[in-house]
């Protein structure tokens, strides 16, 4: 076994024994100490998380050796974060502050106040507030309930509130504090609200004014069973900030919070952040713990699988209270979008909210649906727009769907439990059935669907074996989820978080088929829930309040369809010999005793049908509700388990997407096409080789590739066998390549045939170093298999034909393991291997789609190298979203401009050179663009021209920045729409700004790197770029020194010098180490100028950037020679090219003295100078892309 491949499997020692935690056969818990909460606490105010204060950053550790701590403090972050810890001191890979922070959506508004800074957050009434200042009234408040109120890490802080401006901003000041937000359904009344204090163990409970009544009576209530001191603190919420006598009001809290306040960060990605209650007795709560991590992942799902691009304006018609408003305080934020909060709503209220403020988004239960569809043509205003509609519960009838799709809503159908945070499937819709009927295209929206990104996996199965029902659309089963938006558990009862998640799985108690095309449609819910408003209600309980009525023998509760709430409880009552009773009798005992929309709404009296063992068929009874015709208006005890965690992945990208997009094209490249389901059959068959050919967990296999199908596959095949996937560059030369080789030590070599004479030579190179050999594998360039590979190598096609079939993956045991090595340009004596990790890449993945724009099924063109930190993440990516993937070899115009069209791209990539050829191209190589293509682009930032031009062509340039060590791009140039009425040369200006960092990376800074200080956001203070974050790499591969000087701090140090302007965005001024960027790829003058200084007639020599019309930059050698000594700058180029991958030797060589200083060093700054003044090197016609 290789000393390297030895090294790559010490990265996740600590999970070396068992299975992947999704594979176990029995329910699988995870003890962690600080996830107990069985007992009752010492404090019956607060869930006692004593446990986490002061612990370190959670790893997820299922088995092996204890991780080792950092001895030293280099690395260390802000005060009382971890130092961190090494997880392979041979590899160099560490997990410290610059490239680990807990997954929390309380980055989303950090991101925000500094991206969006100036835009409208929240819109209340007349009352506005910009992201800037709802983050600093969130902070505030914060700072008040722990300085005045004491409130400390694991408190619970609880509030009776509807969809108002201080109700959302709880959703980040109460984490902000380190406590846990309680929201109370605003229907409850004050028997269910004591309850849920008392349970709870509330410190503080904040009431909107106008539900002061209901409050005061809980707290009352309360009082009865508990002491004075342990009562919550009552705190109001009003409109006007004046409160309540004798109350302090929210708005006190904003105005005398103090000046300065620490936010509490998790220091646990696992950490609860809000307990929501299901619906259910008095006497037995449900309290549904959601963390962290589960609430940063399921608010990326939904704001993907509800297309919520930047900057929405979002309408709150789904209340706050339930599921945390399905997710969207916290996504609205992520995406830097206006909140317009409706305490009360009608018809009008809404379409005149949407037209007002250009809504193009909202949420709501059927009864908003009907709503909209019913209101009188006086109510209605015409859209600005599309409006998109997330509905969850009953589905929407056939009349429904037709009426607001006619009004210009677009619906997306939901479903979800409490239990995974609210959404966890949506109906994913398929642009062929726009065509169909209005009743067919009803009856296919109104199923349950997929599950979303982030949901590990949903199935419906036998409850007893546990087996999957047929795809028949017949065989009910029950419904069962797992992942990381699975709830941590039910608080204070352990008895009951186990048995929901009994075998691995979430049971969801909802029955279900499966159709063929492997949508999931609800049949029944078992427990026999009944869903009014989109509000649970528990026929169970009512039946029990209608027991104890005097008159009534037996009785059993239904749904019934309403117009208005979508389903409302029937009650079907058997009463007593000689006993009376009228049905507004029935009805008002109920609403006396129960929250009013759990009374029934119809009683009949009548015999109930049995089972010949006695039991109620409440079948019959629902088939008579249905048959009646609709209703008219009138301690958390959490655990780790199989069910509720998952290690991320991008693997699980290509599962979902071959459930959910199967029969869709994946891969076109040349004639050749895949489904995304035949994808992942190629990618399980060459897993399957590769494990044969013997590559094991945290093996190297090394690739050498243009983006062909092969290219693709093995981003997800490498994976799936444990091993980790090296990319290397098609421009690096022999030596170049064994190099990387050697310090690799890949176990495969995979081939494409038009490399494999440099892959010949690269080998006897090897062979002469004594270097052991990896296996090759020859990828011809038709994908046919009976290619003859040279040397009698393994040929790819033919490895997939032969692949034992059956193959499982081989998950992550832990999501820091490593998913592929991609080298950064560096000397071929210390190449400099930068390590993803699966967390990372993952993560990447869904910003990358977040920054570009990537809805569902989007076209991508496949123009940036996918050698090239992984394509940017794309090739992860795009199965998140079931894209095309459209492989070309030639990046030319002609062959650009044709694959759009045909294939009707919708987004690309590629570094300036790209856009270059782009605008330059023949009139004759261009085309009309049936769409507007967004194309992503790097490096060096687009010219006024080239911008004018691209825009002129139909393209939306998107530029970014970032590194080989953040995955790619870091940072994204966000762009406003006020920008858009600028002249070209200002909006060309602005978007060379490399902008802020993306929504998955914590932070980005200008900073002194001695002093670590920020520079002030003047726009002339230089400072080092350095960022900190999940998508920053695990390390470089076996350089520990490397590793640490790049980390310093808690930081990665980019080497790039920069400013930071007064609005935020960052902008480049110059790159340390002088790297020259051509093509997207960095070339590093040292190396270039260590080469000039061989050849014999040289005696001094520098290297700087000219610019390049195709390559965006090129070398650029200042020679001085040796006295006496000619030569010729033909000579020159030639002598470097010998020695260096062409496109790293200069394309221009100048002749003189070079400048000095005093001291005798080199001043570049004026050659630089020099070059820009020579002008840029015309375009050659020919690419060698």
């Amino acid at each position: 076994m290789r000393a390297a491949s030895r090294a790559l499997r010490r990265l996740a020692r600590r999970s070396s024994t068992g299975s992947p935690p999704h594979h176990h056969q029995s329910p699988q818990y995870y003890s962690t100490p600080h996830l107990d909460y069985t007992t009752n606490l010492a404090s019956p105010r607060a869930i006692n998380l004593s446990p986490w204060r002061n612990q370190r950053a959670f790893t997820f550790a299922r088995s092996g050796a204890a991780s080792l701590l950092f001895s030293f403090s280099s690395l260390a972050g802000r005060e009382g974060e971890a130092e961190g810890e090494v997880l392979d001191m041979d590899a160099g890979t560490v997990r410290c502050a610059a490239n680990f922070a807990p997954l929390t959506p309380l980055s989303f508004i950090e991101r925000a106040a500094a991206v969006y800074g100036d835009r409208d957050a929240v819109v209340c009434g007349e009352r506005r507030y910009t992201w800037r200042e709802a983050r600093r009234r969130c902070v505030r408040v914060a700072a008040a309930l722990a300085a005045r109120f004491g409130v400390a890490r694991g408190d619970v802080v609880a509030v009776l509130s509807t969809n108002v401006a201080a109700m959302y901003e709880l959703h980040f000041a109460v984490p902000m504090a380190g406590a846990v937000l309680c929201t109370f359904n605003t229907r409850h009344d004050a028997a269910m609200i004591s309850a849920l204090l008392s349970h709870s163990g509330a410190k503080v409970f904040f009431v909107e004014s106008h539900l002061l009544d209901v409050g005061r009576a809980a707290l009352r209530r309360l009082s009865y069973s508990t002491s004075a001191a342990s009562l919550p603190v009552l705190l109001t919420i009003s409109d006007d900030g004046a409160g309540d006598s004798g109350c302090v009001d929210y708005e006190d809290l904003v105005k005398d919070a103090p000046s300065e306040f620490d936010i509490r960060w998790p220091v646990d990605e696992m950490e609860p952040i809000t307990l929501n209650y299901t619906s259910g007795t008095t006497s037995r709560p449900k309290g549904v713990v959601y963390n962290h991590r589960g609430a940063y992942l399921n608010t990326i799902a939904t704001v993907l699988a509800y297309d919520i691009t930047a900057m929405p304006t979002y309408l709150w018609t789904v209340p706050m209270f339930h599921c945390n408003g399905w997710n969207l305080p916290w996504g609205v934020a992520m995406q830097g979008g206006t909140n317009v909060c409706l305490r009360h709503f009608t018809a009008k209220v809404i379409f005149d909210s949407i037209a007002r403020h250009g809504v193009t988004h909202m949420g709501g239960a059927p009864t908003v649906l009907n709503m909209i569809a019913n209101a009188p043509a006086a109510d209605r205003s015409a859209l600005p727009g599309p409006v998109r509609v997330m509905t969850g519960g009953a589905p929407p009838p056939p009349r429904v769907l037709l009426a607001v799709e006619e009004l210009g809503f677009v619906i997306y159908h939901i479903y979800g439990l409490t239990e995974t945070y609210g959404p966890a499937t949506v109906c994913t819709w398929m642009p062929e059935w726009d065509a169909l009927p209005v009743e067919e295209r009803a009856r296919l929206k109104a199923r349950q669907g997929f599950h979303h990104i982030a949901v590990q996996d949903v199935a419906v199965k036998n409850s007893t074996t546990m087996e999957n029902v047929p795809y028949d659309g017949q065989t009910v089963g029950e419904v069962m989820f797992r992942g990381n938006t699975v709830m941590s558990g039910y608080y204070k009862d352990i008895g009951a978080t186990k048995e929901s998640m009994a075998g691995g799985w979430l049971h969801s108690g909802d029955l279900a088929v499966r159709h063929p095309d492997g949508y999931i449609q609800l049949k029944d819910r078992a427990k026999d829930i009944i869903i009014s408003g989109g509000e649970n209600i528990s026929s169970i309980e009512v039946e029990s309040v209608i027991f104890s009525h005097p008159a009534v023998l037996e009785a059993a509760v239904v749904a019934r369809p309403d117009d208005y709430w979508g389903e409302t409880p029937c009650a079907f009552v058997k009463l007593k010999e000689g006993a009376n009773a009228t049905e507004g009798e029935i009805i008002s005992f109920c609403r006396e005793r129960l929250p009013h929309y759990m009374a029934p709404k119809t009683v009949v009296f009548d015999e109930l049908p049995k089972t010949s063992t006695g039991k109620t068929q409440k079948f019959v009874l629902r088939e008579k509700a249905r048959a009646m015709g609709s209703l008219t208006k009138s301690a958390n005890s959490c655990m780790l388990s199989d069910a509720n965690y998952a290690p991320l992945t991008p693997v699980s990208f290509l599962e979902r997407a071959a459930v959910v997009y199967g029969d869709r094209t994946a891969v076109v490249s040349g004639g050749r096409e895949y489904s995304w389901r035949k994808t992942r059959e190629r990618c399980l068959a060459g897993a399957s080789a590769l494990a044969e050919l013997g590559v094991g967990r945290r093996d190297v296999v090394a690739v050498i590739a243009a983006n062909i199908p092969a290219m693709y596959e093995l981003h997800f095949s490498v994976p799936m066998t444990g091993g980790v996937l090296c990319t290397l560059n098609t421009r690096h030369d022999a030596a170049m390549v064994s190099v990387l080789l050697k310090h690799s030590e890949a176990k495969v070599f995979l081939v494409e045939s038009q490399f494999l004479a440099v892959a010949h030579d690269a080998l006897r190179l090897l062979a002469d170093a004594k270097a052991g050999l990896p296996l090759v594998i020859a990828i011809s360039d038709t994908g046919d298999s009976s290619s003859s590979s040279d040397g009698g190598w393994l040929e790819y096609e033919a490895l997939l034909m032969g692949a034992p079939r059956g193959f499982e993956i081989r998950w992550p045991a832990d999501e820091r393991d490593p998913i592929s090595l991609n080298y950064t340009s560096g000397t071929t004596s210390r190449p400099k291997g930068v390590i993803y990790s699966h967390r990372g890449a993952y993560l990447n993945s869904l910003a990358t789609l977040l920054c570009n724009d990537m809805t569902s099924m989007p076209v991508y063109l496949w123009t940036v190298p996918m050698f090239h930190c992984n394509g940017w993440c794309m090739a992860w990516a795009t199965a998140a979203q079931g894209g095309t993937n459209i492989c070309i070899r030639n990046v030319v115009p002609n062959v650009i401009f044709e694959m759009i069209v045909r294939h009707g791209v919708t987004n690309m990539g590629g570094a300036p050179t790209v856009l270059n050829m782009i605008v330059n191209a023949p009139a004759s190589e261009l085309k009309p663009l049936p769409r507007k293509v967004l194309i992503s682009t790097g490096g060096a930032p687009p010219a006024p021209q080239v911008l004018a031009k691209m825009e002129e062509l139909g393209f939306n340039v998107l530029h970014g920045y970032g590194l080989t060590e953040t995955y790619g791009p870091a940072t994204r140039c966000v762009w406003r729409p006020e920008w858009d009425a600028l002249p070209l040369a200002e909006r060309a200006r602005i978007k060379a700004l490399q902008g802020v960092q993306h929504q998955m990376l914590q932070d980005i800074d200008i900073k002194d790197p001695v002093t670590m200080a920020s520079v002030p956001s003047d726009g002339r203070a230089v400072g080092e770029v350095m960022l900190r974050g999940n998508t920053v790499m695990s390390g470089y591969y076996k350089d520990a020194v490397a590793t640490e000087e790049a980390m310093r701090g808690g930081w990665l140090r980019t080497g790039d010098l920069g400013v930071r302007h007064p609005d935020g965005y960052i902008q480049l001024k110059d790159r340390a180490k002088d790297v020259i960027i051509s093509g997207g790829e960095n070339i590093s003058s040292i190396e270039v100028e260590s080469v000039l200084f061989g050849h014999h007639a040289v005696l001094d020599a520098a290297v700087v950037a000219r610019p390049d019309d195709h390559w965006g930059e090129t070398a650029c050698a200042f020679v001085t020679l040796k006295d006496g000594a000619s030569v010729t700058a033909h000579e020159i180029i030639a002598f470097c090219r010998a020695r260096l991958p062409h496109y790293m030797a200069p394309r221009t060589v100048v002749f003189g003295d070079l400048p000095k200083t005093s001291t005798g060093k080199t001043q570049k700054f004026l050659l630089r100078e020099k070059a820009r003044a020579m002008g840029s090197l015309p375009m050659q016609r020919k690419s060698n892309l």
